[in-house]
Parts: C-alpha cells; structure tokens; sequence
C-alpha cells in the first residue's frame, strides 16, 4: 500500500496541470426562453482551465484573445466562441435535438448515435443507482428497464440476484446476460457451492455486484439477438454494456460522498400466539407442532418442574429442569424474533480524483462498504480502488487502461430447506418456548456431563446429541458461513489513427477472482451429516482473459450515402478451479476453526479438484450504411470456434431502420420518428467434458471432474453418461420490429418493439435404455420459443421557470413455451423441493409440478364423500406459472430549482408463487391462519371423519370446497399441508401478482456563487432516499419476488428463504 501515493502523485505529475495566466472573462448563460442555467460546463479549448456557471448562470474564466471557449451542457447544444476584445460573453444555449441518450456505446464498445441504431435497447444512467444508494448493482437497474426481470435472492448482506431479459432461453445452461464493462467482457457467474445441489445453503453473492456503481457511468441493456450476435454464444440470453467514469479535461475534481442506510426486514410472517406446543390440544414440551393447549387457559406463574434428575445449565447460569406442568402463559414470538434480527446498517464511502489536460486524463477512485445484515452476526464488506487513465501518446496513437481491485468479506445465514437455516427453526418455533438459552451443558440424572450442548424447542434439556432443528441462536452465533473475495480487472485499449478514414484498435482484457468460502457447523448442530461437527473449505478461482483487434473504416460512397466497416478478431479463455474439501466427525468437541486435517480422522476427510476450461476464438464484423440520414442498414456477423464443440459456427445479424421524420410534411409537434427490423442468431455452446466418454477416479462430482483423496492413483471408472460427439451449439434466432418516436420538442418519446424467438438444440442431459450400459447422454434435445412486447415511455411534461417534471414508464410481456423435449421427459430445476420447477412440453420454463387435486372434467375439485379434496393418484401435474403475464415500471421525478423528488414503482402481474412457508406453518400450528377459533352453528365433519357437533368451539376454519361447508382443523392441516403423499402441494401455489415502491428520493443541492467562495467547494448534496418500502401483494409474510433457488431457471419458489429487505438511507456529496 506504500505505493499508492506514489501512484497517486506519478498520475498528478503525468497529467501535469499548467493553468494559465491571462485576461478575465466574465458573461451569464440561459436557454432560450432567458432562464439562468446552473452548471454549465465552460473550458478553454486545448488547455486545463475551467469553470462551472453557478446558480444564477455568471460565469468567470481566465482566457486571453483569440482563445477558444466551449460551453457544454446536458441537454442543450454545445457552443463554441471565439475570444476577441470585449471582456463579457453572454451564451444563449439552445435546446439539443436528443435527449440525455444522444449517444450510445454499442455492444462492441464504440460510441455511436442513437438514431442511428436499429436494435433494441435501453439506457440507465449511472447516477439513477447512485442516486438511490443502492450498492447492489444488479438490483439498482430493476424497473428501469423493459423486457428486463430482476429477481432479488433474499434481504441478506451482499446477496446476489437473478437477471433475466426477454424470458428464459436455455434448459440447462446459464441464462444470465453477457457483461461488457468498457468493451471487455467479465464475469457475472453465481455460484452455489457448499458441495450441495439443493436448494439448502447460504445466499451467494452475483459478480456483477463487485463493481462500484460510483464508477459507473451508464448501462446500455441490448436485448435483441441482433446487437448481441458479434459475441455469438456469449450472447444468448442479451448484452448488457456498462460504461465506466473517465477523467475528463479541466482542472482537478474531487467528490467525496458518504451515506449510511438503515435496513428492517421487509415482510414479516404472521405467527399466532394462542396455543402451545403440543398436539390434539395438550401440552407437549418434545412435540414438533404447535396444536397444543390453549395458552390463555393456564393457571399462571412458574412452571412445574422436577429438579431431581436430568437438567440443563445454559452458558447464563441458568438452570432448566424437565417440565412437569405447563403453567406460564408468557409467548415469545416478538421476543425471539428480535433476538435473531436487528436493524441493519450500510455504511458507503466513496472519493474520486479526476482531471487532465488535452493530452490526457485520469480517474481515481476508492469506496468502503460496511454492511451489517438485518440477520445478526451477518455481514458484508467490501473495498473497491479504481484506476483509468488516457494519454495520446502521439497525434494519432492514444491509450486508455483500467484497473480494478476489489476485496470483500461476508458472513451469511444458512437458510431454506435446511434444519441447520435460520427461518425453518425460527417460524417452526411454538409462541411458548423461550430460545434464550441455546447453549450450555447437559447433565444427566446420573450426573454425566456434556459440554457444548445446543437447546431447541425439539430438544429442550439438550438430552441428544440430535437437536433435530436448530435453536435459531445456535444457527446465528455458532455457525459460520464466511465468504473472501479476492478481485482484479484490468483492460487496456491501443487505438491508432492510419488516417482519417481508418483506424486500428487493439484492446485486452484481464479478470481474475479467487472466491473462499468456509462453512463450519460445530459439534451437535441439527442434521444427520452435522451432529458430530462439519467442516467444508471451498476454493474458487476463476480466470478470464479477452483479447480483440478491431479494424474500423469509415466511407463517404457517394455525398449522400455513408457508409462504416468494423472488422474484429478475438480470443477468449476462461479457466475455472474448484477446490473442495470436507471435515465431518470431529476427533473432539472443539470450539473454533481448524484446518480439516486437524479435526477429523483420515477417513472422515473428503477433498475433491474440479475445473473448467473453456476457450473461443472469433472473427466478427459489421458492415454499416447510411443514405441522407434517414434509411440504415447494417450486416453483421461471428464466425467462432469453440473448445466444447468439433466444428465453427456463423452467427448472423441483419438491421434496417428507417428515419421518415423528413419524408413528408411533418407537423411542428412531431419531432422524429423511425421503424426498425432486426433479424439475429446467437448461441449458447454445450458444457465441458460431455463429447467423450471418459473414466473418473472416485465419486464423480456434477461440477466436474474431481480427484478423491483416499482413491489417488487408484482405479478408474466408467462414467455413467455416455459422450456426445454430435453435439451442436443452442441456436436462438429472433426477429424483431419496432418503432421510435419522439414528440413536442422531444418532450414525449416513445419505443416500441415486438420480437419472436426460437431456441433449437436446447441441450439437456436425456435417460437412456440401461441395456446400453449408460444411464444418460448430454445432447440437443429441446426446443423453446419466445415471443413479446417491449414499450418504452418517456414524458417530460413540466419545463416552466426553475420548475422540471417528467415520468418514465416501461411495459414488457413475454409468452415463453417449450415447444419440444425429447422424449417427452420432465426436467427439475428444483431437486429436494416437493414443488418442482421443471421444463415440460407444451408449458413455460420454470411451471410448478408437483401433487395436485383430483378433478372432474368440468375441473372442479373430485371429493370424498365428507367433501373434501383428494390426491390426483395419476402423478404430478402442473399447478401454476412463476412467469408473469406483464411487467412494467413507472417513475416520477419533479424538480424545483435545486430540490428534487424522484419515486419509481414497479410491477408484476399473473406470475404464480409457491408459498411453501406459509403452508407448512399451518401443518406445524404456527402461522396465524391457524390461530382462529369458530364456534359452530351447525354440525361439521373434519378431515377425519369425525362429526363436530354445533355449539362446539373449536380451532380451526370452515371451508366449502363445493359440497358444502366442512370443518379444517387438526386432522386437516396435518395432513394436507404436511409431509408424505397424502399433501395437496397444489393448494400451496397463489397469485403472486406484486406492486411495489422500489424507489423513492429526496436531494437539495448547495452551489451558490456565495457558497463556493465562502467554501471553496463547487457543490454538496443531501440525499433522503428508501428503497423497497411497500409491497402491495395478496401474498402473506413473503415477498414474492425473493426466490429460494437463486440465480437460474427456477423461480418463484419459497420454503423459509431468508427475508428480504427495506432500506432508509441518509447521504451527503460534496464536490469539489
């Protein structure tokens, strides 16, 4: 770290700062309707110097005779004057033709403008994230954007999320969208890890997520298969282009912002808190459910106990002895949930330094995230350091490179379908036991002590070493789940002109990250693989390197016919290593982590070494024309070799547009307008290791291939799928057509696109006849079609002295079907849940399949003969759809003078969700929809038959399923809405239709002339601003948008996912 000021200083000497000395020149600059405008950007063409207009438009800048100044504003037309003898220069700056976007970067990383483009896309500014505070990247873009889905994970530190744009496009590969930062690509990879492939685990981090959004200049999401085919099988499932922030010319910046957020759980299950642990209505201190004694009907005051055998003696001192009567009517349903949650807080810092001259620039910035979770003990924090620079080495030879190093460190809660996760113990906790004392000793009635015991409400002395579910205290402060991050990006780009037509670009790129991740689960923590201690060390390492040399030529054919040729070549490799290895059994009760050797015996220790290896090679172009600015074509294309496939690949692309706006008599109000078609084929190429057949050593692991330690140089086995040396990259053609519009000054834009797709060759891992002596083989298999409507809104309808209003709205519905599976086969995209998320001909991707109702014909529900439903006995059916009929976002931002106020909601309508926590707290007596008592004004029959007589009061509720009103209690939930084969899983599915206020901002703005000379800063900035305050959904105790199996095909699912989060967030800038 001694070197960094030294870095710091080499780049200030660089750049050399030289301002000079000369005349003053003073002047007022306003729109065209005479209004001051602030902020205005004022240079001296060709040196360092300098100003900024402040807020009643003045200016004053040292400039000589004959001296060129540049006035530049976002939003209006840039301006250029000559200095002659007169010391004041009043600027009147005219209204830009385009908007804020005028400028896109393509996906290939060039500037360009955005009439000129005919593929689909959107633009998110930079600051829109930052605005809000929003550390998570990947969340920061959702509702910003049509066609595109974010999907948050869980409300945990750090936690990653689920991208998706235009729907699901693949069965088995990664759906998530290609990452260009700068015109490199880098990782975005979630990895589950914990060497499980269920749903049970720890919440892991999204790649995307390491970058600083303070870096960040603008996203640019590219939907369509057409701006995405240069990147052929990278590109299948649409580009998202990040630009990073540059120095620019003019004398040194500096801003410093710092902010610190507050976080709550966001949605909370309602827990009832009348009845006891226990079944059948009596008390139980052992029982698992929650149908015990009515708590209110207890005498009072201290339990019975009997305190002359078997006790508990927890870490407090306290003594807790075998329970002989159940007195005490205290609950502890708040009191436990506070235990386990706290309010979380983020604390974000972030400096820059930024500056140049006309023969360079640098931009350096540091940033520190400190994040305590609103689960205790939960953590993440994160460094960002920050280097790019430019310098023109010679009039035609120019350099820009990047670095980023990035470092964090968290700690995250066990979660899921797990009886070591924290919600499964906390909600299955009955509202009469105390979680207090979770740990201490256990001494039995013959005087045998056992340290370290844990204590739940299954096990409540601690009398087994198998506490069944863990105390949810024992999950926080005894488990740990920790995650190192290690990150390096680089990139380096060499442009050079050969003349004015053409040039030459050559640009690499690094991105290297080593991810460790430690789980240890101590001695008696609940499960049958963890009761004796659990040790898992993970190591990721993964590497890519990206190299492109691009030619660009630029035509004039004819004077009105223009014309631009981009060749490329590139190479990619990416190197991923998985080091695993796993401790169970412990020698000892230890308290602590060691190194696997140290805790268990040989034959307890596990390791495994698995890699992936992938490399390609392209060569890519465009070939671009443009007559009179209004009709532009462009051809595109990729021709690739990949290392998983034996032959090369074209990947095409076609894009006409057509600016009408001068081809007739157009009405003032009417500004521009241009249709667009796109035609494009992109791929997604097969995994590693499935063209051959090949032997393994040891157990085989589904991540790769791995080496056991105990079988090192042994045999060798036959691996169970059999290779595929036919196998064929997935191939997605789109079509697309659309419109753009803009209205009344530019005031009303407005895009509009449809698009249709087909995936052939979806590949799948397929089962084959056993006589052949393999179980599967990895092939195409699958075919999948989408097809939508994207609409994109933006109206600025209040422009009126110091007073600016506008609203930005998005639509985008997508109809996703798989239209073929070979053999008709059923594939699960959520093993270990008892509702699967699985692709099936003739559905979306990602339905819900699992037991359902019987039903007749009419599809009305089949019942016995007490009225109630039965199990369909002919197998799984299809219960619901996790994909929405219709998504939108709409924002709202009014402005007056230097306060602003910004709001953004977002919602999703007709998508299924499987409430599965909800539903299994009412097998175990625990959620308030099962807290109710009725007494009967008729006699009822119950699930078991049984006849309850009116005027019995009783616990439960009265349903009519179509025969007539029937009583549900016990026997009824813990049946149906339990475990085994007698569960309706069905009825766990709802409309999980959300409306939410993701967004909303409150900033003022101080930089007044008065200010700046008394402070000698430019600006400071206060921000208010929450996020994810409200959620309109009928669903109950979840947010339906967090999803219990992460980044992937399956979604919409719940079963004691950790809670998400809301956030109130307080920050200051200063600028200077």
């Amino acid at each position: 770290m001694k070197r960094v000021p030294l870095l710091v200083v080499f780049l200030l000497t660089l750049f050399g700062y030289a301002f000079g000395q000369g005349g003053r020149v003073t002047g007022t600059v306003t729109d065209q309707e005479n209004v001051p405008l602030p902020g205005v950007n004022i240079i001296v063409e060709g040196s360092a110097t300098g100003t900024i207009s402040d807020l009643d438009g003045t200016y004053a800048i040292d400039a000589n005779p004959g001296d060129l100044l540049v006035f530049s504003f976002v939003g209006f037309e840039t301006q250029e004057i000559r200095v002659g003898n007169s010391s004041v220069i009043d600027i009147r700056l005219g209204e830009a033709i385009s908007q804020l976007d005028e400028v896109v970067v393509t996906a290939l990383g060039f500037k360009e403008q955005r009439d000129r483009l005919s593929s689909t896309y959107s633009v998110i500014a930079g600051d829109d994230v930052v605005q809000q505070g929003e550390y998570k990247i990947i969340d920061g873009i959702g509702g910003k954007a049509s066609g595109v889905r974010v999907s948050s994970m869980s409300g945990d530190p750090g936690a990653g999320a689920n991208i998706q744009i235009r729907g699901q496009n693949t069965i088995t590969g990664d759906n998530q969208p290609l990452i260009i930062v700068d015109g490199v690509p880098i990782n975005n990879d979630w990895l589950r890890g914990d060497g499980s492939e269920s749903d049970a685990g720890v919440t892991q981090q999204s790649r995307l997520n390491d970058l600083n959004p303070d870096d960040i200049e603008s996203f640019q999401v590219y939907k369509g298969a057409s701006a995405g085919a240069l990147y052929g099988t990278r590109a299948m499932n649409g580009v998202i282009v990040i630009t990073t922030k540059r120095g620019s010319e003019g004398r040194l910046r500096a801003t410093f912002s710092s902010s610190i957020s507050v976080d709550d759980v966001s949605v909370r299950h309602p827990l009832q808190t009348t009845f006891g642990q226990g079944s059948g209505g009596n008390y139980s201190p052992t029982d698992a459910l929650s149908w015990g004694d009515r708590i209110a009907d207890r005498p009072g005051g201290a339990d019975g106990v009997n305190t002359t055998g078997q006790y508990f003696q927890s870490e407090t001192g306290n003594l807790i002895y075998p329970i002989t009567a159940k007195n005490s009517r205290d609950v502890f349903v708040d009191n436990n949930f506070d235990q386990v949650f706290q309010n979380g807080t983020t604390f974000d810092n972030n400096l820059t330094l930024s500056g140049g001259s006309n023969r360079g620039t640098f931009f350096l910035s540091m940033g520190r995230i400190n994040q305590n979770g609103i689960i205790k003990e939960s953590y993440y924090d994160k460094t960002n350091l920050t280097l790019a620079a430019t310098q023109n080495l010679t009039d035609r030879l120019h350099a820009d490179v990047k670095v980023n190093y990035i470092n964090s460190s968290s700690n995250r809660t066990q979660q899921s379908s797990n009886t070591a996760g924290l919600y499964l113990a906390l909600l299955r906790t009955p509202p009469d036991f105390d979680i207090t004392d979770y740990i201490g000793d256990y001494v039995s009635s013959s005087g045998a002590v056992t340290q370290s015991r844990q204590r739940s409400y299954r096990r409540y002395l601690g009398n087994s070493d198998n506490a069944t579910y863990n105390n949810p205290l024992w999950t926080i402060y005894q488990q740990t789940n920790t995650a190192d991050v290690d990150r390096f990006i680089g990139s380096a780009q060499l442009s050079y002109e050969v003349s004015q037509h053409f040039n030459l670009l050559l640009r690499t790129g690094a991105d290297s990250y080593t991810d460790n991740r430690i789980y240890f689960f101590p001695y008696y923590t609940a499960g049958a693989d963890r009761r004796y201690g659990l040790l898992r060390d993970e190591v990721f390492v993964n590497k890519e390197y990206n190299a492109d040399l691009l030619g660009n030529l630029n035509l004039d054919l004819t004077d009105r016919l223009f014309s631009n040729i981009v060749l490329g070549f590139g190479l990619n490799d990416r190197n991923l290593k998985r080091n695993f290895s796993q401790a169970d059994n412990f020698i000892s009760n230890f308290r602590g982590l060691l190194d696997p050797i140290e805790v268990s015996k040989k034959e307890n220790i596990t390791s495994e070494v698995g890699r992936t290896l992938r490399r390609n090679i392209r060569f890519y172009g465009t070939a671009s024309f443009d007559y009179a600015n209004q009709v532009f074509l462009t051809l595109g294309g990729a021709f690739e070799k990949h290392s998983t496939l034996a032959d090369p690949f074209f990947y095409p692309s076609v894009e006409l547009g057509w600016n009408f706006t001068s081809s007739f008599n157009k009405p003032d109000w009417f500004n521009f307008g241009k249709l667009r078609l796109s035609f494009g084929q992109v791929g997604n190429v097969p995994l590693p290791h499935r063209a051959q057949t090949v032997y393994e050593v040891g157990s085989f692991s589904t991540f790769s291939d791995n080496i056991t330690l105990e079988d090192f140089g042994g045999g060798y086995q036959l691996d169970e799928r059999v290779g595929n040396s036919k196998l064929q990259p997935e191939i997605k053609t789109e079509y697309e057509a659309g419109v753009d519009l803009r209205f009344f000054r530019n005031r009303i834009s407005l895009s509009a696109t449809y698009y249709t797709n087909e995936i052939e060759n979806a590949l799948l891992d397929m089962a084959l006849v056993p006589s052949l002596g393999f179980s599967e083989i990895y092939g195409n298999g699958a075919t999948i079609e989408n097809n939508g409507l994207e609409l994109d809104l933006r109206y600025d309808f209040l422009r009126m002295g110091d007073w600016r209003a506008g609203i930005l709205a998005n639509f985008s519905r997508n109809r996703n079907l798989v239209t073929h599976v070979e053999g008709g086969g059923v594939i699960n995209f959520a093993p270990g849940s008892s509702i699967q998320s699985v692709a099936i001909e003739g559905h979306p991707i990602g339905v819900f399949y699992t037991q359902a109702a019987a039903r007749n014909e009419d599809g009305s529900l089949l019942l016995d003969d007490n009225g109630f439903p039965q199990v369909d006995l002919t197998g799984n059916k299809v219960v619901g759809d996790p994909n929405p009929d219709w998504r939108g976002g709409l924002g709202f931002n009014l402005s007056w003078k230097k306060v602003a106020v910004s709001a953004l909601f977002e919602t999703s309508q007709g998508n299924d969700f499987a409430e599965r926590t909800r539903f299994i707290l009412g097998y175990f007596g625990t959620h308030s929809d099962v807290e109710n008592e009725v007494t009967l004004t008729q006699d009822l029959v119950n699930y078991a038959g049984d006849v309850v007589p009116a005027g019995t009061t009783v616990r439960g509720n009265i349903r009519d399923f179509g025969a007539g009103d029937v009583l549900l209690d016990e026997s009824y939930y813990t049946v149906i809405q339990g475990f085994g084969d007698g569960v309706l899983n069905e009825f766990a599915v709802s409309d999980g239709s959300w409306t939410r206020l993701r967004e909303v901002s409150l900033s003022f703005t101080i930089d007044s002339e008065r200010f700046q000379q008394a402070t000698g800063l430019a600006s400071i900035e206060f921000t208010a601003s929450g996020r994810n305050l409200k959620i309109w959904t009928d669903i109950i105790g979840a947010d339906p948008d967090v999803n219990q199996f992460g980044v992937g095909q399956a979604q919409g699912l719940d079963y004691f996912t950790n809670p998400g989060a809301k956030s109130f967030l307080f920050g200051i800038k200063v600028n200077y």
